[in-house]
């Protein structure tokens, strides 16, 4: 039987917060990039496994079973590493891969941040609204900005403003529709929220940095910013 890929929103239970959704441990695990040939920490990097009929199955929380084959998650590696073949060098069998793969990865990767913000706002680690939000950012307790893609500017414009005086600036975050974020967050107009320093940031900014190999986090136009780093 095919492991099924974990392209589902996630439903978060105690025992995925403890062993994937948490606080980074120290001594992170390194595995081996197939692309590059590098070891590097494994939260930087896209886990594939291969079904016993030969499918390449992403595996986004790095959980599911069999042998795990790794790869920088940057949309540029996994090119590489689908038209030279490594994954089945690495594998040491054929391997098939559907066409759709990079942008499902892609789609996986978004999913999985806005599950986390989801997250987040269960526990209190996120507040919304322009007023809400600026005050967050103007108080230093802001670990990341996000704001709606498709939101007004002068607001947007206003909390990056605030952003940009604190230090250090918290990370900016402009991926996500209104509607995504609406939903991910079960309220209704989400477009200008804060997730506040804490137990969170640390694993939404290692996520983050994932998917910033797939895509800008800051549209084009806006107040540029660093790309974001993990906490300590």
């Amino acid at each position: 039987m095919s492991p099924t890929p974990n392209n589902e929103p996630a439903l978060l239970t105690d025992i995925d917060d403890a062993l994937v959704l948490g606080e980074t441990p120290k001594g992170q695990p390194q595995r081996r990039d197939i692309a590059s040939g590098e070891t590097v920490p494994a939260d930087g990097l896209i886990r594939f496994v291969v079904s016993p009929e030969g499918m390449l199955t992403p595996d986004i929380a790095h959980k599911l079973p069999g042998r795990g084959l790794w790869v920088a998650s940057e949309r540029g590696a996994l090119e590489i590493a689908l038209k030279k073949n490594i994954f089945s060098r690495a594998a040491k069998r054929q391997v098939k891969a559907e066409p759709d793969l990079i942008p499902l990865v892609h789609d996986l990767l978004r999913r999985r941040c806005l599950d986390l913000l989801g997250l987040a706002r269960r526990e209190g680690g996120i507040v919304n609204g322009f007023e809400k939000a600026l005050a967050a950012v103007k108080s230093g307790k802001a670990g990341w900005i996000i704001e709606a893609a498709d939101g007004a500017e002068d607001g947007r414009r206003r909390i990056l403003y605030a952003g940009s005086q604190q230090t250090p600036s918290p990370n900016v975050c402009g991926s996500f529709s209104n509607a995504e974020l609406s939903l991910a967050l079960g309220t209704e107009n989400a477009i200008h929220v804060a997730l506040l320093s804490g137990r969170r940031v640390q694993r939404w900014s290692l996520e983050m940095k994932r998917l910033s190999g797939f895509e800008p986090l800051v549209p084009e136009g806006w107040v540029r910013r660093p790309e974001p780093e993990t906490p300590g």
